[in-house]
């Protein structure tokens, strides 16, 4: 692929259905665990959003004729200044050709030029490929978290803490649709979302003493196969080590 037979552009809704494929099959399983392009309505959310005025998602491909040979997600925090990498994928027939480092490069001027200071991401530690690659872009670590698959315990006979569900109609018509959505709780006096991917639980950021005792019970009634932590703090034996997750920073400012 020469420079003058590519062109790099914002998504459109022809190519939705290539870029699910795409990211689909250029990722390890493993990583997609945590990822809204397992839900099977992901296509269905992906158009919405490029229907969305005021959407915070930017989506790219690079084209090599008609055909897609790279895309990258990202979201923006504006209060941040930042925008976030979700993924920059690149079809199995154009890797090692520079396709990733192209399109990067464009979307970091198309960043700056909005006026944004930073770009974020997450990589896996045993992406060691991924890593490299990041980090001879300039992007720097951040910070680090767990990732485990929770061994469920035996049901507690006697549970200390009430758990309400607050968003339960959203949550069922939004899971149909796309595959996946939150679970907004309260429990013990605190608000807690969880992630829910088909039939898989994702919890982040804290694992709670209140939340455990709930959780093998909670996951029963609402039928989850798997649960999986993103996040610190939890306790040796709670779970299955899957990976670590890498936050990486660059300053993009001139």
């Amino acid at each position: 692929m020469t420079k003058e037979n590519y062109n790099i552009r914002f998504a459109k809704k022809d190519d939705v259905a290539e870029i699910v494929k795409l990211v689909r099959t250029s990722f390890n399983q493993n990583y997609l665990i945590p990822s809204i392009y397992r839900g099977k309505g992901i296509e269905k959310f992906v158009l919405q959003e490029l229907d969305n005025p005021f959407s915070p998602y930017r989506y790219f491909v690079l084209m090599d004729e008609d055909e897609i040979a790279g895309y990258a997600e990202y979201k923006i925090f504006e209060s941040a200044s930042m925008a976030f990498l979700n993924m920059i994928s690149v079809n199995n027939k154009y890797k090692n050709k520079g396709i990733g480092r192209k399109l990067f490069d464009y979307t970091r001027v198309f960043f700056l030029e909005m006026g944004l200071k930073a770009i974020q991401l997450d990589v896996y530690e045993t992406n060691s490929i991924a890593l490299s690659w990041y980090s001879g872009l300039g992007f720097r670590q951040s910070n680090a978290v767990s990732f485990f698959k929770i061994k469920l315990k035996q049901e507690v006979n006697e549970i200390q803490h009430k758990l309400y569900i607050q968003n339960y109609p959203q949550y069922k018509e939004l899971q149909n649709t796309f595959g996946f959505y939150f679970l907004d709780l309260t429990l013990a006096g605190e608000s807690i979302r969880l992630g829910v991917i088909e039939q898989d639980l994702i919890i982040r950021g804290s694992y709670t003493q209140a939340l455990e005792e709930r959780l093998t019970h909670f996951s029963k009634i609402l039928g989850f196969e798997n649960v999986y932590f993103i996040g610190t703090g939890i306790q040796s034996g709670t779970g299955e080590f899957v990976d670590k997750i890498i936050r990486m920073e660059l300053n993009i400012k001139l």
